[in-house]
């Protein structure tokens, strides 16, 4: 039988590509967002037959192209997170929780982001117990969130004290323009949508915040692991069984 050698899949990534990439989807869908309400002004877009344009495109939807690509953006942080910390583990021979916890926190953040947990789980269950907000208050879900994040932030400071400053200043940027979309930005729609003002514009700024700093996050993760040379092996194995063998 021909013996058959077992090549490694190399694949090379090329950082100024994958982050203007990823930059440019953020572009396309803040762009998208802009067309459709822009149309919206003219026509009755939302209950015409093109209203599934709208739904596609409209940041302030769910299940759509803005939501998708957030929520992959997100998941793929936290993959690359996840492989930081296996290698990280493995050269210390301890686990490195800190890499760890972010790899975990940014899946349950794309989790969220896919399933609306804040909005749609969170939020009501405050609206249920304490009634609707009011004002820079009316989006509720951030009270509980708004904590976690303050907690999480003074866990990592020895962390980002450790790093170079060349990957904490980056991690510090992408965190504070995600906070400025995820946080403030909605703090502003909630005072829009509490006065009964359109809300186009400040979800516009809020999305696109938030898919910024995902990216910045990627963009110095994949930097990490381009300069520590971290390698990822995929092996895939199917070990067949015979019918001779005897069965326990």
């Amino acid at each position: 039988m021909k013996k058959t050698l077992s090549r490694p899949l190399e694949v090379a990534i090329n950082l100024p590509q994958i982050t203007l990439f990823l930059g440019f989807t953020v572009a396309l869908v803040a762009v998208g967002h802009i067309i459709v309400h822009a149309l919206s002004f003219f026509f009755d877009i939302t209950n015409t037959p093109y209203v599934g344009i709208f739904t596609f495109f409209s940041m302030g939807q769910e299940s759509n192209l803005p939501t998708y690509i957030s929520t992959l953006n997100l998941l793929l942080a936290g993959i690359l997170c996840g492989i930081i910390s296996f290698h990280e583990s493995n050269l210390r021979n301890r686990v490195n929780w800190h890499w760890l916890g972010l790899s975990a926190g940014l899946m349950l953040m794309s989790v969220d982001e896919a399933a609306k947990i804040h909005e749609g789980i969170i939020g009501v269950f405050l609206e249920m117990s304490i009634g609707r907000g009011t004002g820079i208050f009316y989006y509720l879900w951030y009270l509980v969130y708004i904590p976690i994040v303050v907690a999480v932030g003074l866990l990592y400071i020895p962390f980002l004290k450790r790093l170079p400053l060349r990957y904490s200043s980056r991690f510090v940027l992408a965190a504070l323009v995600f906070l400025g979309g995820a946080v403030g930005m909605e703090m502003v729609e909630s005072v829009l949508k509490y006065s009964g003002i359109n809300t186009a514009i400040s979800i516009l700024f809020e999305e696109t915040l938030e898919m910024l700093g995902i990216v910045i996050l990627i963009h110095m993760l994949l930097l990490y692991l381009s300069e520590h040379k971290y390698d990822l092996n995929l092996s895939f194995r199917f070990k067949a069984i015979s019918l001779n063998e005897p069965h326990l």
